[in-house]
């Protein structure tokens, strides 16, 4: 299914919580420049349409810095804006992180308590923000029918097309959920403070990773319901999970920004952990644009290989981007993503950030 994929702008105003119900949301309302009402309805509760009942996954990020997309929120104009479906203006859960995967939380959608249920949480960081002056970007998918809702006559939302829905993972489903699979179209709340970003991120626990270049699961994908733990994380995670032949090479550092002109100059280092030599057969590293470069390279014990990028396959943008390392299989690998600022000095290499 084509979503009607995009960011939404505007200043947080009020919230209403929906408890009790059979598919409750926590529904935000937004004021875009104009003074123009806009609903957000986030689901904080998976629902028998998702194959279960289940709690769902959240991670916070606090803050949320050194990821591309960041750049491009303070040019978007007020209101809804369609995106292009890349790192820089995108999300992506996989292909352009923003956490460890094994770090994901439940919490009820409801509580007899404060400060017990997801609802809770998230209205703990609107109201943060909306205090603060701050911003809320919502992606997902634009209303594209009238629905009339209550609600939305509540909210001002009269037309009932002033809003946004699918604040959640868009890839990994199975069973009928899957024709909503694709890449960079992922939907997250980030509220803008005035000294930080704030990620809000969400997923059904029936959603599986890694995925596909389509979005869809891969081989060997596991549910989240398999990768989250449900107590305290230690200081140091896991990698995403991937088989573990696999998961021991990884994209080390690269040369984003050489000295002189770029193409035929970057370079990417593939490092293995491995204490057994690693050959890498068709492998491949995709940009953010779908650039390939294959790659074909033997990987000592515990030793890293130089891939250079000749220009015509991956490149590594100036502005910032995400590169994924896929095997011969096309299963992902590993993904990283760096900024403009990353990019900025010539002629050095550039530590992944992990």
């Amino acid at each position: 299914m084509t979503i009607f994929y995009g960011a939404l702008r505007g200043k947080p105003d009020r919230y209403k919580r929906e408890d009790n119900e059979p598919s409750p949301h926590l529904q935000i309302r937004v004021l875009d420049a104009t003074g123009q009402p806009w609903r957000i309805a986030v689901n904080v509760q998976s629902t028998s349409s998702h194959q279960d009942s289940s709690f769902l996954v959240f991670w916070v990020v606090d803050p949320l810095a050194g990821v591309p997309v960041l750049t491009s929120l303070s040019s978007l104009p007020s209101g809804f804006t369609s995106v292009t479906r890349n790192s820089g203006h995108a999300l992506d859960y996989v292909k352009a992180p923003f956490f460890e995967w094994n770090l994901g939380r439940v919490l009820p959608p409801s509580g007899s308590a404060s400060s017990d249920d997801l609802q809770d949480l998230l209205s703990l960081y609107l109201d943060q923000c909306k205090n603060a002056g701050g911003e809320v970007y919502a992606f997902g998918s634009k209303f594209n029918q009238n629905l009339h809702k209550p609600i939305d006559i509540e909210f001002g939302n009269l037309d009932g097309l002033h809003g946004i829905h699918d604040i959640h993972l868009n890839q990994g489903n199975v069973g009928t959920h899957a024709p909503d699979n694709g890449v960079f179209h992922d939907g997250a709340l980030i509220l803008s403070f005035p000294d930080r970003y704030v990620g809000l991120f969400l997923a059904f626990q029936t959603q599986r990773i890694p995925t596909d270049e389509a979005g869809n699961a891969a081989p060997g994908a596991k549910a989240l319901s398999e990768i989250i733990r449900p107590h305290v994380p230690t200081p140091t995670p896991t990698p995403s999970p991937t088989p573990p032949s696999q998961s021991l090479v990884y994209m080390e550092r690269a040369l984003i920004n050489p000295s002189g002109e770029d193409p035929g100059r970057e370079v990417v280092v593939l490092a293995s952990l491995a204490t057994t030599s690693q050959t890498l057969n068709g492998w491949r590293l995709v940009d953010k644009n779908g650039r390939a470069t294959m790659v074909n390279v033997t990987l000592g014990a515990g030793q890293s290989v130089l891939v250079t990028l000749d220009g015509t396959g991956a490149q590594l943008g100036n502005q910032g981007g995400n590169l994924v390392l896929q095997n011969s299989s096309g299963i992902q690998i590993d993904a990283v993503t760096y900024t403009s600022a990353d990019a900025g000095p010539e002629g050095r290499y550039v530590r992944f950030r992990r």
